[in-house]
């Protein structure tokens, strides 16, 4: 361990005397789970803001006390237990922020869902993963949460009107465990058929990739952050465990809109913005977006390709503060590339591997592009510490550098999701008009990247683009449904393959 990394460790408390106690006391009391970093931070912190939504504010006491008492709600009035499969399908809010420790002290096993997933997929992620109970926000209970959905159901609300009632008596004695649940993120669950990333609580597999944000992006060093990430997207747990650890303000932001992602930005100090590149460019294509992002000393980019255009402009405006991440949800984040490799590079870099991690490039072409394989400590499990393909190609340069070539497979990141075109043309090819669909990726200023389709249909049908659209409406997620569709006749190959 440097000097540097000891000092920021010694700053925060991890590696005093008194920090290893308490941790050390926090594991014996809540075992090793997310809680348990939550009351570590109780102690250290106890009147610092921890979380704002929405106008709300809570100290870590509070949101230590609230955890606590949610734990307590989830175990005597609902009947948690460990082991039990809970899905969780909640936007960022305070109820969400709670959960998360509260669950992970009962040893129950969360599954975060995304929050565009069709109704229809919804079930048979249900199904196929055994969840025992659903937790939802309110605002999905019409499209997505139906009544016929074969498991039991509780509204997020509905659990924090009782941890803030106090009206509402709770006195159980919550059951001692020896470490929190796993949690589990699915890859893909809005767009296709979904995998599982799935990880258990661990006091040292997370150290590599702390310790490369503490001595790369130098996070201790500042004192809030913006979370409009989804927490059920790595990128965003992540953030919000590890700002959550050091003791940050961290404000959520359940639905993102760029003109209040500023004013939380100027009203609330922000330093750290954790975004992919869209949300990056919807922010900055805003007249105001350079004097209400004076605060900013450091935005993490991930989730997608980067433009050149937005470091340069970044760069301008704010100095040396964009970094670009790289990883997989299911090896977890593995590549920094700092303002320096930003600028030292004349096309964007996905940066070097951080300590700890091995990366390779295999099945090189004429180019010097091949796949990406890495190995980390970090990975989900059934793949800590094993090579595993990510499905990238990558091309590197003579000072170590990676660059980002596309993607091995069909799938395309629009607006930082996944999404596969053969999926919505599976749509979109079940409507009784049509007789085949072409669904493409084209590159757009607000998004990144969105989905065109080109559609023929029977020759007496008077279907119109629009029509269709809306008759996709309950089977897509928003990153799938195509922004721009042609009626048209599709060409094939002699082979009898549509042309693309």
């Amino acid at each position: 361990m440097n000097r540097t990394i000891f000092s920021k460790l010694t700053k925060l408390h991890l590696i005093t005397p008194g920090g290893v106690f308490n941790l050390l006391t926090s594991f014996i009391r809540e075992g090793i789970s997310l809680m348990a970093l939550i009351r570590f931070s109780a102690i250290y912190y106890p009147d610092r803001c921890a979380l704002v939504w929405e106008g709300r504010r809570f100290t870590y006491k509070e949101m230590y006390d609230h955890a606590c008492r949610l734990a307590q709600i989830l175990f005597g009035d609902y009947g948690f237990k460990k082991g039990m499969r809970v899905g969780v399908l909640c936007r960022n809010h305070v109820a969400m922020a709670l959960l998360l420790p509260a669950m992970s002290r009962l040893g129950v096993r969360v599954k975060l869902i995304n929050t565009d997933i069709a109704s229809s997929r919804l079930n048979k992620l249900v199904m196929g993963n055994g969840i025992n109970l659903l937790v939802y926000d309110a605002e999905f209970k019409r499209e997505r949460v139906s009544d016929y959905l074969r498991c039991k159901k509780i509204e997020s609300d509905e659990l924090y009107r009782k941890v803030v009632d106090k009206a509402h008596s709770i006195n159980v004695k919550l059951p001692r465990i020896k470490r929190g649940g796993e949690i589990s993120v699915f890859t893909g669950g809005s767009s296709g058929k979904s995998k599982v990333a799935t990880r258990k609580m661990s006091v040292t597999q997370f150290l590599p990739p702390f310790y490369a944000l503490l001595e790369q992006l130098h996070l201790d060093e500042h004192d809030s952050v913006l979370l409009a990430l989804p927490v059920y997207h790595g990128f965003g747990l992540a953030t919000l465990v590890m700002s959550l650890v050091m003791g940050k303000k961290v404000c959520l932001q359940s639905h993102f809109d760029a003109h209040k992602a500023l004013k939380i930005i100027a009203d609330e100090k922000i330093e750290v913005v954790p975004v992919v590149p869209a949300m990056l460019a919807r922010m900055w294509q805003l007249d105001e977006a350079t004097s209400l992002m004076k605060t900013i000393k450091c935005i993490i980019c991930g989730g997608d390709r980067l433009d050149k255009k937005w470091i340069d402009v970044i760069t301008n405006h704010l100095g040396n503060v964009l970094y670009n991440l790289f990883g997989t949800t299911e090896a977890g984040f593995f590549m920094i590339a700092t303002p320096e490799d930003l600028a030292r590079n004349e096309e964007v870099t996905i940066g070097r591997p951080i300590k700890g991690v091995g990366c390779k490039i295999e099945h090189v072409d004429k180019h010097g592009i091949g796949s990406l394989w890495v190995r980390s400590g970090w990975a989900m499990m059934g793949l800590k510490d094993k090579w595993q393909d990510t499905g990238d190609l990558v091309s590197r340069n003579a000072d170590g550098c990676y660059f980002y070539r596309g993607r091995s497979d069909n799938m395309v990141v629009c607006g930082g999701e996944n999404v596969y075109p053969v999926n919505v043309e599976k749509v979109i090819n079940s409507h009784s008009d049509v007789i085949n669909s072409i669904v493409f990726p084209v590159a757009d200023p607000q998004f990144g990247t969105v989905l065109n389709a080109k559609v023929e249909l029977k020759p007496d049908s008077t279907l119109t683009a629009l029509n269709l659209k809306e008759s996709l409406r309950p089977h897509l997620s928003r990153a799938e449904m195509p922004h721009h569709i042609t009626i048209e006749t599709i060409t094939t190959s002699a082979t009898g393959k549509l042309k693309r």
